[in-house]
């Protein structure tokens, strides 16, 4: 089944296959604005990536197969966020493009977008992951958005989410972890709650890189959002 980039980032979730960040709540850094100190020494790419967005409060959106085998360089010192990201990957083939002043997309160098519009990140966090994957990525998704449809509190296009999700051998989603606040802790409770009862209703594709990480985008960074057509009763779980 071909799902295209838009089925996949439709309703303003992005999905990524393993996704390093640390959306803290005070944590939110301006990239491009912002000096910031940094001590992370050469390591796996993967762990690297974190220790970044962990100090800079952004989220890193890539294919975790890209990860893999490649060692960052080393940065110490103070500099700007967006200035320090380059010379993390220096030497590893891959290029990031700050897609929001939240968040970037790692791709291979030859894939570099110029501009990148959300459901565009989907396509990229999920390259040279086959189709089933990427099927599997739109019904992680499209549960979730119906999920978080059912309550007018946590309906999409108001704020912005990011949530680790871990799927079970069934396809219920056995653990959710939100990264970071909406900025209104009863709407993150109710989420977590919501997104936890979601069942996919079939086993995740064998070797499918977990975490499934969602990003939910606000319409006033592209979020594309609509629960009209929802039926009135929802079952999750």
């Amino acid at each position: 089944m071909n799902i295209g980039c838009r089925s996949i980032a439709a309703l303003g979730l992005v999905c990524a296959f393993f996704l390093s960040s640390a959306v803290r709540a005070g944590a939110q850094i301006d990239p491009s604005a912002t000096e910031i100190r940094f001590d992370i020494p050469a390591q796996p790419l993967a762990a690297a990536l974190e220790a970044y967005a962990t100090a800079t409060g952004t989220v890193a959106i890539y294919n975790g197969n890209l990860a893999s085998g490649r060692t960052s360089f080393a940065i110490n010192g103070v500099f700007k966020a967006r200035n320090a990201l380059p010379a993390l990957l220096k030497g590893t083939g891959l290029e990031a493009e700050f897609t929001t002043s939240k968040a970037f997309v790692v791709v291979p160098a030859e894939q570099r977008p110029v501009r990148m519009a959300p459901r565009a990140i989907a396509a990229a966090a999920l390259a040279r992951q086959g189709a089933a994957e990427w099927r599997y990525a739109a019904l992680v998704q499209q549960g979730i958005n119906d999920a978080l449809c059912s309550r007018a509190v946590t309906e999409p296009g108001s704020y912005r989410a990011a949530m680790r999700v871990w799927i079970g051998p069934t396809g219920a989603l056995a653990r959710i972890q939100l990264l970071g606040t909406t900025g209104d802790q009863s709407r993150d409770e109710a989420i977590a709650e919501l997104a936890g009862r979601v069942s996919i209703g079939e086993a995740p594709p064998a070797g499918m890189v977990q975490p499934v990480t969602m990003v939910l985008l606000p319409r006033s960074s592209g979020g594309e959002v609509s629960c009209s057509q929802l039926p009135g009763s929802l079952q999750h779980g």
